[in-house]
């Protein structure tokens, strides 16, 4: 059961969404299917407002979460997860939904899912249930060690987003299908 799996990481705030989602571009012309959730950050003053949850196979999208406390939402550090959005998210990632695909993209794998959270369950069902899948991940630089850990990976390849272009990735990806 080999994994194929790639990290695209950077600090907090350093562009690691934008930079999947110019892959995915470049991936789509050039007739790779992506499968998997992408995290699309909005801004208020400066600072993260709320998110959106974007399904890449059907391309809806739903509210993730948001700064604003709201009765039922389980708090994460500032935000507070909608818990409609989650279920839209494990749909996302079930296996069932993703088979077919050439890539599942998971968009972000952070503090969440170390405490058994947030997409933990849903990863487990894709290492088990697609085991030669070949995946994007997308982790905060400060938690790869953590990350790889708590799933018993070993990431294929890790790419900075501050030290590679998009494009690059995509031809390694290409050549990787």
């Amino acid at each position: 059961m080999e994994h194929k799996i790639i990290i695209i990481t950077g600090k907090q705030g350093s562009g690691k969404t934008t930079f999947l989602q110019e892959m995915i571009f470049g991936l789509a012309i050039n007739g790779v299917q992506t499968a998997g959730i992408l995290a699309e950050g909005f801004w208020k003053n400066y600072e993260r407002d709320y998110f959106e949850l974007i399904d890449l196979k059907s391309k809806n999208r739903i509210l993730y979460c948001q700064r604003d406390p709201k009765d039922g939402w389980e708090k994460l550090r500032h935000f507070y997860i909608n818990p409609d959005g989650q279920k839209f998210g494990e749909a996302a990632l079930d296996p069932n939904h993703l088979k077919n695909t050439d890539i599942v993209v998971i968009d972000e794998i952070g503090p969440f899912e170390l405490k058994g959270k947030g997409w933990a369950k849903a990863i487990e069902s894709i290492l088990v249930g697609l085991p030669e899948s070949t995946m994007i991940w997308v982790v905060r630089k400060s938690l790869l060690n953590e990350v790889s850990n708590y799933f018993n990976i070993k990431p294929l390849k890790i790419y900075h987003v501050e030290e590679v272009c998009a494009e690059n990735v995509v031809s390694y990806i290409i050549q990787l299908c």
